[in-house]
């Protein structure tokens, strides 16, 4: 026989003996669920309830700030049911219909889901507040663009009229474009894509390094949603034939960003992305971003060190940026000068003097850099190693007596020093500067709502960790899909990571400008852990999955092997 919930609330701690005899007692005149009544009184919060309900009934709590919703599952039940019912579609699995509900065992709400949708449906616990705030969301983009397709179809004389500019104030894509924007801010999307094709266009967001499709846009809207992010960018909206780049900032749910916007002519229009970036973010610490607590260590040491040139490298969206403020946050100190030179300001640190790079006033990588010099700085940020100049001048400041961290782009950490050389660096400088080099990449991590063991059968990851000298294990993990997950199997992304510390015998083979190979065997008789490695080690640990690993990082060593 399964116990009440009020017990399960003194179980808990959540309620005292007393509490519980004046909510039943108020339960029992009013005739509504207890947890409607505990909160009524001010006894527990809705999120305590449902908590609460969840452990009690052994059903699944939702977390709506890791979901992402697909409007198409959304509108398989009438909003005005949602809304008077407190109930949200969320996913369709094997022919069954996750719901979540304030109250999962109200039959009658499940049997009304059932006739609507045609569908077996299984329950999951959330809170009405939660749900509400889930569906409007949800409900934006998709209900504004029902309402303007079912408005505008077909009518060639208002598609004609929406591409003059003077009636761009009042056209309806704008409160569309408006919101695809904020509602990429809130999916903690990356970029934002508006992409063209011959019946309208397509949307998509970036949510944890991969695309997905947001919603579709009818032609005779595309020109009006394109020219309302171009004007919030700055840009020019009578020019289409050319490329243009541009800037927007903004707030959704009291998060400020900055967009870095830019168009390219395709043959069915502008294509637009907008890349998301937070100006003040709760950074990752470093101990969370997915180092091995020895390349934790060997961080921490460069760290302390009072000069010297830290490089972190990767290719694009390897979380370059993050890892570097991350390292800014926690030598953020009043006791240092921490000065960034950057394009464009990606986070800002209470403390530290951000620089945006602007050249069209002459304000480059390099006469920026040139300044923060004369600034008496402590510890100095260059946002990017992008060419000879920026590449000196920053070596050069290592060598007289800063902390300089910057950023390049390069496979691998040993394949950065070879990138400087190339640059016409000298090498008898290299080796007194640099202090090490991280190569890191970004793999995403299995849903731990619905982790589950596998055996691990892929021939090509076999003779992958085989070939790397390491076990195969007999079990690996996978994200079986889950409405948390949006049926991904992945939640969130961590770090696979390669760290280099310059010693002795490396900063000598880098003065007589030793091969690459010499340079790799000093690294990994030094301790270095390969990119390779570290990924398996995460495989192992059941952070990740063999796809995840062949996806990012298998690809970097057969291009190494060739």
């Amino acid at each position: 026989m399964r116990r009440r919930l009020g017990d399960t609330l003194l179980d808990q701690g959540l309620l005292t003996e007393e509490e519980l005899a004046t909510a039943l007692e108020e339960q029992l005149r009013t005739g509504e669920r207890l947890g409607r009544t505990l909160v009524r009184l001010a006894l527990l919060s809705e999120s305590e309830v449902a908590d609460a309900l969840s452990k009690h009934l052994g059903i699944k709590r939702v977390d709506f700030s890791e979901l992402y919703l697909s409007a198409e599952v959304v509108d398989l039940v009438p909003a005005t049911f949602i809304m008077t019912r407190h109930v949200l579609p969320l996913e369709v699995q094997n022919g069954s219909l996750l719901v979540a509900m304030v109250d999962p065992l109200d039959i009658t709400v499940i049997d009304d889901l059932q006739r609507l949708t045609g569908k077996m449906v299984q329950p999951v616990v959330a809170t009405e507040e939660e749900i509400i705030d889930a569906f409007q969301r949800t409900r934006n983009i998709s209900q504004s663009a029902r309402e303007l397709i079912s408005r505008y179809k077909e009518e060639e004389a208002v598609a004609q009229e929406m591409d003059r500019l003077e009636y761009l104030g009042d056209a309806p894509g704008v409160k569309l474009a408006n919101l695809i924007l904020e509602q990429a801010i809130k999916q903690k999307a990356s970029d934002v894509h508006f992409e063209p094709h011959e019946r309208g266009m397509r949307v998509r967001y970036r949510i944890d390094g991969l695309l997905r499709s947001i919603t579709e846009i009818p032609r005779h809207l595309r020109n009006d949603v394109n020219s309302r992010v171009k004007i919030m960018a700055g840009m020019d909206i009578t020019e289409r034939r050319k490329p243009q780049d541009g800037r927007i900032q903004m707030t959704a749910d009291r998060v400020e960003v900055d967009m870095r916007v830019s168009s390219l002519p395709t043959v069915h229009g502008e294509k637009i992305v907008a890349r998301i970036l937070q100006k003040s973010s709760s950074l990752v610490k470093l101990e969370d971003f997915g180092f091995s607590p020895l390349d934790q260590r060997r961080i921490r040491r460069m760290l302390q060190l009072n000069q010297g040139l830290l490089l972190v490298t990767g290719p694009t969206g390897s979380g370059k940026s993050t890892t570097l403020f991350s390292f800014l946050n926690s030598l953020n100190s009043p006791e240092k000068n921490i000065v960034t030179v950057e394009d464009p300001v990606e986070y800002r640190l209470d403390g530290v003097n951000h620089v945006q790079v602007n050249p069209k006033v002459g304000l480059t990588f390099a006469t920026g850099l040139r300044t923060v010099l004369r600034q008496d700085p402590d510890v100095i940020m260059v946002g990017e190693i992008r060419d000879e100049e920026t590449g000196e001048i920053a070596v050069r400041s290592a060598l007289t007596g800063h902390l300089v961290l910057s950023t390049l782009h390069t496979n691998s950490a040993v394949a950065t020093i070879s990138r400087l050389l190339n640059m016409n660096m000298e090498s008898y400088i290299l080796s007194s500067t640099i202090i090490g080099i991280v190569a890191q990449r970004l793999v995403r991590t299995i849903c731990p709502d619905c982790k589950e063991p596998v055996e691990l059968t892929d021939p090509v990851m076999l003779r992958y960790i085989e070939s790397l000298g390491i076990e195969v294990p007999k079990t690996v993990y996978r994200g079986a899909g889950c409405p948390i997950c949006k049926n991904t199997g992945y939640r969130g992304r961590t770090a696979v990571a390669e760290v280099l510390v310059f010693n002795k015998e490396m900063r000598d083979a880098v003065e007589r400008s030793a091969s690459e190979a010499e340079l790799w065997d000093i690294a990994l008789r030094a301790g270095m852990k390969t990119l390779q490695r570290a990924a398996i080690d995460k495989l192992i640990e059941g952070v990740t999955t063999p796809e995840e690993i062949i996806r990012t990082v298998y690809s970097v060593d057969m291009e190494e092997d060739e």
